[in-house]
């Protein structure tokens, strides 16, 4: 099956791609219902005004960074993060804000194609589109089991903050890789800026880009025994990110947000060496029960990766048997490398409590994803590397999935079986992880837009806006709007006028005070005043 897969990789590489883009359609669709909401509006509020009072996008950019100045004081040290937050496109427009979906969707696929390109191809030597075949499957799933789809896709502020510094953290990998390998100048350029703007993203991201930029050296170091002076250069960007990252970690804001996660159940760990513990006991349980528990169709790409590199592996084998034995020689450290890394992306969450938002579960997705595959290819490569060339072995003996290069005399019939049985296979999985389907994307977005509850929505927040653009009102009275929309982030304007939400809000508008009313109530009182805009929505 695997040769019967890298014989027609072009095809399969096709199909996956329709499918992929297909599997894309409920997050464009539910697109163009997605709003600015709650923190949106609190980090924009300068940059909005500043734009709308200039009409200059410099303007804005310069109000963006005295915020972020004033949230390293106030709440956070993160300042490559709240910088972007603060110039979310419904700063430019008021119906902008629909782009935000697709920019973070072409990020990460751009991202881990870039990142699966330079170690499947590159660094495993698998030939071909094995590489691209991997990445879809991986985006494909990933996409669709992400713990929020709010901080992956939908909401600038959680997206931001997580979805773009995974992306920024793997393409400085592989600059990284590249760097110690060829050692070109543009590769440490571009490596130091991402590792310059990382620093203040984050700190998983960080931290995981710190780790990796060590490991990288040290495996050439130790086991490669690389002594190329040039790889010192290597110090530059680790200086910058560090230096990022002091910056990050010393804002009197962070003492702010922390006393206000203890206040709200946080429990800090209490020091380093717990903290360490903690992060690789409790990234085997969450793996287990939020991961593979909760999201039990992650173990069918899993299974497909194995399948789909096993050809592409023999190929490598055959093609560099040297750099092959040399590359896959070191099974138990590799694992035990990606285990301690991905353990390690929990330190920041645990150290300050364990109060983790939905976009920090989405980044420890994506990290144990990433791990896991790559283990599952270091190990099948070292198994081939091993086996092969043993008296009376054959590689077609392995799990029984190649069918044609190694067993000549393989029919159509046994290869067509060998797919059902891996159907078979595969709907096991998808019925024993039933259970875990309504919080998939598509499902989520498709629910949400089928219901008629996204078109309510856009016409709820259609007259929200409207009443906070009208210039003749400065204490706002909106209709109350349910805060539970499907896959997108909404903190809605409450009763209480000093609720925090309504703060953020009235804010970003230029607004003295707002508070909501029931809906029924707002109709009787201001459905007159305002008929006009409410038949024009009809």
């Amino acid at each position: 099956m695997s040769d019967f897969i890298y014989k027609h990789q072009k095809l399969f590489a096709w199909l996956l791609a329709i499918i992929f883009v297909i599997s894309l359609i409920p997050i464009f669709i539910v697109a163009g219902f997605d709003t600015a909401s709650g923190d949106d509006y609190n980090y924009g509020a300068a940059s909005r005004i500043a734009f709308l009072s200039t009409g200059s996008v410099w303007a804005a950019i310069t109000a963006a960074a005295r915020t972020t100045v004033s949230i390293w004081h106030s709440w956070q040290g993160t300042w490559f993060d709240c910088f972007l937050f603060c110039l979310h496109p419904e700063v430019f427009s008021d119906s902008a804000y629909v782009i935000v979906p697709y920019i973070f969707v072409i990020m990460q696929i751009l991202a881990y194609i870039y990142f699966a390109h330079h170690f499947v191809k590159r660094r495993f030597g698998m030939p071909g589109l094995t590489y691209l075949i991997i990445s879809l499957l991986y985006l494909l799933f990933v996409f669709q089991l992400v713990p929020s789809q709010k901080s992956a896709f939908f909401w600038w502020v959680g997206s931001i903050h997580y979805a773009m510094p995974m992306c920024l953290a793997l393409v400085g990998i592989v600059l990284a890789d590249k760097f110690l390998e060829d050692h070109k100048t543009s590769d440490l350029v571009w490596l130091s800026v991402v590792a310059a703007l990382i620093g203040g993203a984050t700190y998983p991201a960080a931290l995981l880009l710190l780790m990796s930029l060590f490991l990288l050296w040290l495996s050439g170091f130790v086991l490669g025994k690389v002594r190329n002076k040039r790889n010192l250069l290597l110090l530059i960007p680790v200086i910058l990110e560090i230096s990022g990252l002091v910056i990050s970690m010393i804002a009197p804001g962070n003492a702010v947000r922390s006393a206000s996660d203890i206040a709200d159940g946080a429990a800090p760990t209490g020091g380093i060496l717990s903290t360490i513990i903690n992060s690789i006991t409790f990234s085997v349980t969450d793996a287990a029960t939020s991961f593979v528990g909760e999201k039990t169709f992650v173990v069918i790409p899993f299974l497909s990766v194995i399948i789909v590199s096993f050809s592409p592996l023999k190929e490598a084998y055959k093609k560099d048997t040297e750099n092959f034995q040399k590359t896959f020689s070191h099974p138990v450290l590799f694992i035990l490398v990606v285990f301690l890394l991905n353990a390690s992306i929990y330190a920041p969450r645990l150290y300050a409590g364990n109060h983790a938002s939905s976009g920090y579960n989405n980044f420890n997705f994506w990290v144990f994803t990433l791990c896991k595959i790559a283990g599952l290819i270091y190990i099948e490569g070292f198994v081939i590397q091993w086996l092969v060339g043993k008296p009376g072995f054959r590689l077609s003996s392995i799990l029984g999935i190649s069918s044609q290069a190694d067993k000549k005399d393989t029919s159509t019939g046994n290869l067509l079986l060998q797919f059902v049985v891996l159907f078979a296979i595969f709907g096991g999985i998808a019925f024993c992880g039933r259970h875990g389907v309504k919080t998939y994307t598509d499902f989520v977005c498709l629910d949400y837009y089928l219901s008629g509850q996204a078109a309510d929505y856009k016409e709820q927040m259609a007259l929200q806006r409207f009443l906070f653009e009208d210039p003749s009102v400065t204490e706002v009275v909106v209709p109350e709007i349910n805060d539970k929309q499907g896959p997108l982030m909404h903190m809605p304007v409450v009763a209480d006028a000093d609720n925090v939400d309504n703060y953020m809000t009235r804010i970003f508008y230029g607004k003295d005070s707002c508070r909501a009313i029931p809906r029924t109530e707002w109709m009787e009182t201001y459905a007159d005043r305002y008929q006009e805009f409410l038949n024009s929505k009809k």
